[in-house]
């Protein structure tokens, strides 16, 4: 079987992923799409919109997707270009063919040409990256303005077109294939047909109503439960209060002079959004923040990410299928191992912490119970 991969998020499937699945599955000649897609919390450090399980059921109750496979936290939650690396390993692992993604740009010349430059290597780009660091910026905003210094082959600037240079970069047995993003951006919160996950969820905070999702997937979303950081702040905010200093530092993403910070925020700040206003900077940015707290929430140390490799991978998980992804799946076992209940390897051990982390502040204690959970199957037979 053909296959064509899409690493996602799917948070939640809106007509804009519909449109891409679309798009993907008749340009590249696939037989089906697989979606390789973030579990429990996101690329920008944020918790999931609603559970894993549900966000794939929906996926694939919209009919363009046939099978979803879990990125894996430690993959998920990470910078640009490592959750790319981690999406790309798991793509080309399953034997797909050719790997989809949404972009600004629209034609994929431009990130082959890109790719191919590999400007990080040149002694003059780390000279303007470390200029932008000792300006104050980010490493993602330092990186961005050393990249728009050296080329005008792709603009770098714009969140899809970073992320499909890094699909790029890691390609190494696979095709790729981009889809013009239409619509919204992804922080533009404008209401229509095609809005973006943010607008979505924005939508759903203030009217508690679900809009631009196609019928099966709101079908799918109906009788949810849905989140967001508010939720887990107090969680947070005990954690940062009640830990000794040098503990603090032992955690995924804290330095020593970000740890005073967030402990002075904390003390000082009752709501999620207050406390980041007053603890960001041009250093320390939102999304490195936030995936700064999802590693405090989760007890995601230094020492246990030290090491991991972003292009390697021993197993893929299902969240869901139709008929046609449980024929891929036969195929796939061929090339992977594929672990559709809960077993003892370490990553999955950590999901299970993961998953804990995400539930509890929901008083969603069924969901506790990852090891019992099932990909969930929507085809005609289970034979």
């Amino acid at each position: 079987m053909r296959m064509t991969a899409i690493i996602s998020e799917y948070n939640p499937f809106h007509n804009g992923h519909l449109y891409q699945a679309k798009i993907a599955r008749q340009e590249t000649d696939a037989d089906l799409i697989v979606a390789v897609m973030s579990g429990t919390f996101t690329q920008r450090g944020e918790p999931a919109f609603t559970d894993k399980w549900t966000r794939a059921r929906a996926a694939v109750a919209s009919g363009e997707i046939d099978l979803v496979l879990e990125l894996p936290f430690y993959f998920a939650v990470q910078r640009a270009d490592r959750f790319s690396l981690g999406g790309v390993t798991i793509a080309e692992a399953i034997g797909a063919s050719t790997l989809s993604f949404g972009s600004e740009c629209g034609e994929i010349e431009p990130f082959i040409a890109a790719a191919a430059e590999n400007q990080e290597a040149h002694p003059r780009y780390q000279e303007l990256l470390q200029l932008g660091l000792a300006r104050g910026l980010s490493s993602a905003a330092a990186a961005s303005q050393a990249f728009k210094a050296m080329t005008t082959t792709l603009d770098l600037t714009t969140p899809n077109n970073t992320l499909g240079y890094y699909y790029a970069r890691a390609a190494s047995t696979i095709s790729l294939h981009t889809t013009k993003r239409i619509g919204s951006g992804y922080h533009d919160l404008s209401v229509g047909d095609i809005m973006s996950a943010t607008a979505v969820r924005a939508h759903y905070a203030h009217h508690r109503s679900l809009t631009g999702l196609p019928k099966q997937t709101s079908e799918a979303l109906q009788n949810s439960v849905f989140t967001s950081f508010d939720v887990y702040y107090p969680f947070i905010r005990h954690r940062l209060l009640t830990t000794p200093l040098d503990d603090l530092t032992q955690f995924n993403g804290m330095d020593a002079s970000l740890v005073p910070r967030l402990v002075e925020g904390a003390r000082k700040n009752d709501s999620f959004e207050s406390f980041l206003s007053a603890v960001k900077t041009r250093r320390y940015t939102r999304t490195s923040i936030q995936r700064t707290l999802i590693y405090l929430l989760t007890s995601t140390t230094k020492q246990e990410m030290y090491g991991l490799s972003f292009d390697q991978i021993d197993f893929v998980r299902p969240l869901a299928f139709n008929d046609k992804g449980r024929q891929a799946l036969r195929e796939i076992k061929q090339r992977i191992p594929v672990i559709s209940t809960f077993e003892k390897h370490p990553w999955l051990i950590k999901e299970s912490q993961v998953t804990a982390a995400y539930a509890v502040p929901l008083a969603r204690y069924n969901v506790l119970e990852e090891h019992r959970r099932f990909a969930y199957f929507s085809g005609k037979s289970s034979k």
